[in-house]
């Protein structure tokens, strides 16, 4: 049985001079993704943007992947990174003009509010946590048995998908564990989130963590079958 996970993409230009936003965007959805989606391993893509206009790396692509080794392979890694359209020349390559922090996840669990659309939601946040050493049982029965049902509480929540990290290319000491919470919704119902982190059990696994990272972005373009589910 082939093991699903997800290719997670964080970026930002570090040549402004050589690429403009616009065309770094128009290079991914017009010519990246489709790419991707020629080696038919992988059939949907979302983009999304940091909400925080200060954010270090601005931009995050999500690829759902039905079968982990196509991320260890050859037509992986022969994927085209240059463009005569979008780049300065033939020889120059996205990693030289932007930089990529690629991490690999393979699902570890998900939930989902009953009746919501399908599709993605207008807003994620990607919540990467390392549990206290010997805590990784208790951290996934938190939340199996209390985190869904609080999150599901919460003004416009739709879905949580949980990963763990297989690899990450640039970015050392990455948390272990992804967790995805979907919002549709044009900002995050703060007092609701604020409510699930003050459970004794909230609590205890919260305070406790090895290591922690959270951002939220807002969804800028859905591509290929994004109604499939991982």
């Amino acid at each position: 049985m082939s093991q699903t996970g997800l290719l997670w993409v964080n970026s930002k230009i570090t040549n402004p001079s050589d690429i403009s936003p616009q065309n770094f965007k128009s290079w991914y959805e017009e010519e990246h993704i489709p790419d991707v989606f020629a080696t038919k391993q992988i059939h949907s893509a979302c983009r999304y943007q940091n909400i925080d206009p200060s954010a270090n790396r601005p931009y995050l692509a999500l690829y759902p992947v039905p079968d982990m080794k196509f991320l260890g392979s050859q037509q992986f890694l022969d994927i085209p990174v240059a463009s005569k359209k979008y780049f300065s020349g033939p020889d120059v390559k996205c990693f030289d003009v932007a930089e990529f922090d690629t991490r690999f996840y393979e699902f570890v669990h998900s939930f989902e509010k009953e009746g919501v659309k399908s599709g993605p939601a207008r807003l994620v946040i990607s919540a990467a946590l390392t549990p206290a050493p010997g805590t990784d049982d208790d951290f996934d029965a938190w939340y199996k048995q209390e985190h869904y049902r609080t999150l599901s509480e919460c003004a416009g929540y739709v879905r949580t998908r949980r990963f763990k990290l297989k690899e990450s290319l640039i970015e050392k000491n990455v948390p272990t564990y992804l967790a995805l919470h979907e919002f549709d919704s044009e900002s995050l119902p703060q007092e609701d989130l604020q409510k699930t982190a003050e459970t004794p059990w909230a609590k205890k696994v919260m305070g406790s963590l090895a290591g922690s990272e959270v951002f939220v972005f807002r969804l800028t373009g859905e591509f290929g079958d994004v109604k499939a589910k991982i």
